[in-house]
């Protein structure tokens, strides 16, 4: 593989699972980017809300400083070097989305809506236990006529989101915006809400702690590191040449 260590990078990470989940391997990964982030671009990509990841970046200091946030999975997108929301990127979304009937159906089939921080208006959550419950919804949606989104994870979490909305395809707009080549694109996730971001073919890391949809893929672009949480993360950023040994 090519030495490409001195080039531009956009690096998109999920943070729950993946950046978070061991406080050491975190403050090393940390570390590690700081002296390098005039050429690393960095963005969070997760499926809390871009208001819920300020509140973490306030809280927890050993995160590192992210450039931009993708929330609410791939529903929103903040620029936090402006301090403003990327309007362009989401004012279509919320054309023909049947939001409250989609939320009325859920309620109406006996599953819990998730917490406040997990809803916006552009997605609704719900606890679905077991795919059996999943495949209820999606039966239901179809003969109800109601279209959307369905993203299942951790055989429980389920979000609705405008059709063709997703966690990658926010990533992909964000690597357009900025004018960043594919090449120059790598992305780390340990949920199965992270494998849309995976099927766009960004080079890309799988933490050794994730689910098992993530773990099934293959290919040249992912690598799957043996370490788990923050740790996994910078195992993975030397491997693409990001970060240096």
């Amino acid at each position: 593989m090519d030495q490409i260590i001195d080039e531009r990078w956009l690096f998109i990470s999920d943070v729950d699972g993946t950046l978070l989940g061991d406080d050491i391997a975190l403050a090393q990964l940390t570390q590690a980017l700081q002296p390098q982030r005039e050429r690393i671009t960095l963005a969070f990509n997760s499926s809390r809300t871009c208001a819920s990841l300020r509140e973490s970046l306030a809280t927890n200091n050993a995160l590192p400083r992210p450039d931009y946030l993708i929330g609410a999975v791939g529903t929103e997108i903040e620029d936090l070097r402006l301090d403003r929301r990327l309007d362009d990127y989401s004012a279509n979304l919320a054309l023909g989305w049947p939001r409250d009937q989609l939320a009325a159906l859920m309620i109406e089939m006996g599953f819990e809506p998730h917490e406040g921080q997990h809803q916006t208006p552009l997605k609704a959550s719900f606890n679905v236990p077991g795919e059996a419950n999943y495949r209820r919804v999606l039966d239901q949606l179809a003969q109800r006529g109601l279209s959307a989104r369905v993203i299942y994870s951790e055989d429980k979490n389920l979000d609705l989101l405008p059709l063709g909305v997703d966690k990658g395809k926010a990533a992909d707009y964000l690597r357009m915006h900025l004018g960043f080549e594919m090449r120059q694109v790598v992305i780390a996730g340990d949920g199965g809400n992270d494998l849309a971001v995976f099927e766009r073919g960004f080079k890309s890391i799988v933490v050794a702690n994730a689910e098992a949809s993530l773990k099934a893929l293959g290919g040249p672009n992912v690598y799957h590191a043996h370490a788990e949480y923050a740790a996994g993360v910078l195992e993975g950023l030397r491997r693409w040449h990001v970060l240096s040994d």
